[in-house]
């Protein structure tokens, strides 16, 4: 991972300035925060990642994994080289989320459970179906939540933070910014447009606490990396076991993290 430059945002603020004595206020837009961004990068092949105890890992399946295939429960479409965002729900769809089958509630017992090291983690899949000429994609902001029912809207997202400040979502059980500003650098090069996965994602179990069995996901992608073309498409993972590779054992050993799905 590295620090780059902070994602594009900005926020309004009060400048206090003293012209001839009197104190004049003046409200002016402020530019980001020149806090550096942490970029961890999954744009290179068996790519793997620890953030906030989430385990992100590229992926490369050969076989189809695009729509009609992966069991899909999030999409998100904007417009292009520009960043789109979006959350699941069987409520009313806001954003840039797509109808139809694409978007629904998930269920925490849909989602597959997974275990590696003697943690148990839930695991879902990304499909960012990229362009070979836009390959590039930035993940930069990735929340989840639990509540009740399934059929929430009105995510109301905060200015800076991007979580929601809708009290029914309640507070976050896995935020990708806890702690910092961070994002994931994703490659599509390796399985190029729809149908390949990209990115499996595991969550620890543990991180699911509070009540109900519906999960949110809230994600945003192509704000510090341009080049959202096609739909990006969450799905819940496969399941079954992860095995690592044999030359990463060292690794493992060392405390290091590197999967690979055996078929």
């Amino acid at each position: 991972m590295r620090e780059v430059g902070k994602k594009r945002r900005s926020a309004f603020g009060t400048r206090v300035v003293v012209v001839r004595g009197v104190i004049v206020s003046i409200v002016v837009l402020m530019v980001a925060s020149s806090q550096a961004a942490v970029e961890y990068d999954l744009a290179y092949d068996g790519a793997v990642e620890t953030i906030n105890g989430a385990i992100f890992q590229q992926w490369d399946e050969p076989k189809p994994m695009g729509t009609g295939v992966i069991d899909a429960f999030l999409a998100i479409q904007g417009k292009t080289n520009q960043a789109q965002h979006g959350y699941n729900t069987d409520g009313a769809l806001e954003f840039d989320t797509v109808a139809g089958g694409h978007t629904h509630a998930l269920l925490l017992s849909d989602i597959p459970r997974v275990e590696f090291g003697e943690v148990w983690y839930k695991e879902f899949l990304l499909d960012i179906n990229q362009a070979k000429t836009n390959k590039i994609l930035s993940i930069d902001e990735l929340t989840l939540y639990r509540a009740v029912t399934g059929t929430l809207t009105g995510y109301s997202p905060d200015f800076t933070t991007r979580n929601s400040t809708n009290p029914a979502f309640g507070a976050p059980i896995y935020d990708l910014d806890a702690g910092g500003d961070n994002y994931v650098k994703l490659d599509d090069s390796f399985g190029a447009g729809s149908g390949k996965g990209d990115m499996l994602l595991f969550v620890p179990e543990s991180a699911f606490i509070g009540e109900g069995n519906n999960i949110y996901m809230y994600s945003m992608c192509g704000d510090t990396i341009d080049g959202s073309d096609g739909f990006e498409e969450w799905a819940v993972g496969l399941g079954g076991p992860i095995i690592p590779e044999p030359a990463t054992i060292a690794l493992l050993l060392l405390g290091g993290l590197l999967l690979r799905r055996k078929h």
